[in-house]
């Protein structure tokens, strides 16, 4: 039997967990992978079965640490570029939960695949975009003008606590910057910003108007900071958002103004 035909045979796809049981796993690995851990494949599938290893002599992984405690809001969801969290019914377990760090990842010699099977699989395709959509967002997220980015840097931790009390109310945050542009010395930035929350949670009295009341307080921290003038701040549900109401706006990936120092006792030890 071909290559291709094997690997298809075998189930091998993206989403594929693996134990790290085999030290050939780990050839590649520049961090330490606990017994404990789980390796996500995060190749695409059709490069996972590709009949050639000249072709695609690799596949990623992605190593997922169990935590030993709920996840924190501030980590969900991908908000957070450096870090996430999340709960997995891994093999019909029960529910456990787990983080991953995206610098540990590593390339593996995709030629082991034909010589064994894959352990379990991340049924919930939802999940799976999320942890995609995170890692690819290291890419692919705006640089903001320097200018601007060192103006709200003057008022980081106040604003950042502000964001860091908004994370487990929010899935997203858009924000519009005019002129889009460095400016200099005593020119002024005009933003708006849009707060997005789930519509369960938009729904939920206590939740929204929690949100606008830490809103309130951001919009004071970021009128504060020097050449920033904030013309409006909103919060809309993803039940009633469109894309022309998106027109003009960037997300926001505002991690680095909220990110606070992870659970030390669930971090891995090379950290």
């Amino acid at each position: 039997m071909a290559n291709r035909e094997r690997l298809i045979e075998s189930e091998w796809k993206q989403g594929v967990f693996l134990c790290p049981d085999d030290d050939r796993l780990k050839e590649n690995a520049h961090y330490n992978i606990p017994d404990d851990t789980r390796l996500l494949i995060v190749s695409q599938t059709c490069d996972l079965v590709q009949g050639s290893f000249e072709s695609e002599p690799y596949f990623e992984t992605l190593c997922l640490h169990p935590l030993n405690r709920e996840p924190d809001g501030g980590y969900l969801g991908g908000k957070n570029s450096r870090r996430i969290e999340f709960s997995l019914d891994i093999a019909g377990d029960g529910i456990s939960h787990w983080y991953a760090l995206p610098y540990e990842r590593h390339l593996i010699n995709r030629e082991l695949l034909l010589d064994r099977q894959p352990d379990s699989f991340l049924h919930d395709e939802q999940t799976l975009k999320m942890i995609l959509g995170w890692l690819s967002r290291r890419y692919t997220r705006t640089a903001f003008p320097d200018a601007f980015v060192s103006r709200i840097d003057a008022r980081k931790d106040p604003i950042g606590k502000k964001f860091s009390r908004l994370n487990p109310h929010i899935s997203n945050v858009y924000v519009r910057v005019t002129p889009f542009d460095k400016l200099e010395d005593g020119d002024e930035y005009s933003m708006e910003l849009m707060l997005v929350m789930d519509a369960e949670k938009f729904d939920d009295t206590k939740q929204y108007e929690l949100c606008n009341d830490i809103k309130k307080q951001l919009e004071y921290q970021l009128g504060e900071c020097d050449g920033i003038k904030v013309d409006d701040i909103s919060i809309e549900s993803t039940a009633s958002i469109t894309i022309e109401d998106l027109k003009g706006y960037l997300e926001w990936d505002y991690s680095y103004l909220s990110f606070r120092a992870p659970d030390k006792a669930a971090m891995p030890v090379d950290v």
